[in-house]
């Protein structure tokens, strides 16, 4: 689609999200300064998307039905006028990868606070390229960040996108956890997970993309079969869909906050408390893989700068910086 095309249909959307009873067919001619066969075409559009318009002789269109998909004029209504995420959002019903996209366009001079969305990935993955499921219905968006921190602080992003996923979803009663360092967990069972990619100048961070996926409004068995028993969707676990552009909306407002607080120089330390209480891996059995090692031991504690201490065996301990916990005895494995 073209930009031109992408940009009317943005607006057309919203003028149906704000509408307060039908509008003509000559009003939005008159509006976008197209003919009524052009609006018309438009509006037929949107049918494939999920919105169904109805249109009346002599009275004009009225939404019937508006998807919750993860596009621009649906989410920014729930966005607060301060925040400095979410603008633009540019949604594509499919995509190979959303942080693929970000970083391509990165090249391009892609904005702070741009997120980019899809009704579903094609090419979708998490940590180690493994191939990550992503079908329609799922919350599948990247959000794109300059300047965020020094270098070394780095690792805070993942860990900061976890505490903002969780704050959004049990806003809406989702009882999330958190899996050191970058996955979220329902009972033990993966519905979410998160992949910072960045690009460093020296010791500061120039920008990074923040990857996040969430098994959201779909049943469990889209996923793969072999995977089920370890992972989950939020329909699945709760009986009831989240309301998508919303919870974007909430994810993308906390995020805003504690990014100021990492560019300012207060961050992971400042929540640490609060990331502690959602974490599930303290106190378990684990195994981590570092590189190519794999440690297994006693998840001991997640240290005020994100690294988790591993007793490996009676009074050895091994600090993990950057690493990947496989399993945790509380997980169904």
């Amino acid at each position: 689609m073209a930009m031109d095309d992408t940009r009317v249909r943005d607006q057309l959307i919203e003028a149906f999200v704000n509408a307060e009873g039908p509008i003509s067919g000559e009003e939005l001619s008159h509006r976008f300064g197209l003919s009524r066969t052009a609006i018309w075409k438009h509006i037929k559009s949107l049918e494939p998307l999920g919105f169904v318009i109805e249109a009346s002789p002599r009275v004009g269109y009225r939404a019937v039905h508006i998807p919750d998909e993860l596009m621009a004029p649906l989410v920014r209504p729930h966005l607060p006028p301060d925040c400095l995420l979410g603008s633009p959002i540019l949604w594509e019903a499919s995509r190979a990868s959303t942080n693929d996209t970000a970083l391509e366009l990165a090249q391009k001079g892609l904005p702070h606070g741009a997120v980019i969305t899809a009704g579903e990935q094609t090419g979708g993955r998490g940590r180690r390229d493994r191939a990550w499921a992503s079908p329609r219905g799922g919350m599948w968006f990247s959000v794109f960040v300059r300047n965020p921190c020094p270098l070394r602080h780095a690792p805070d992003l993942t860990l900061l996108a976890a505490l903002a996923v969780c704050r959004a979803l049990r806003h809406e009663g989702v009882p999330v956890e958190i899996k050191w360092p970058n996955d979220l967990l329902i009972r033990g069972r993966k519905t979410g997970g998160i992949l910072a990619q960045i690009r460093a100048e020296g010791e500061l961070v120039d920008h990074a993309v923040i990857g996040i996926g969430l098994n959201a409004n779909f049943p469990i068995d889209l996923l793969p079969a072999e995977i089920r028993h370890r992972a989950t969707t939020i329909l699945h676990e709760t009986g009831r869909p989240i309301h998508r552009p919303k919870v974007l909306a909430r994810v993308l407002t906390e995020l805003d906050r504690l990014y100021r607080d990492l560019r300012d120089g207060r961050g992971f330390q400042v929540v640490y408390d609060e990331w502690i209480a959602l974490c599930s891996t303290v106190g378990q059995e684990v195994e981590v893989a570092v590189g190519d090692e794999r440690l297994r031991g006693k998840a001991r504690e997640v240290l005020p700068d994100g690294s988790l201490v591993l007793e490996t065996s009676p009074g050895v301990t091994r600090t993990v910086v950057s690493g990947e916990v496989l399993f945790s005895d509380r997980e169904q494995v």
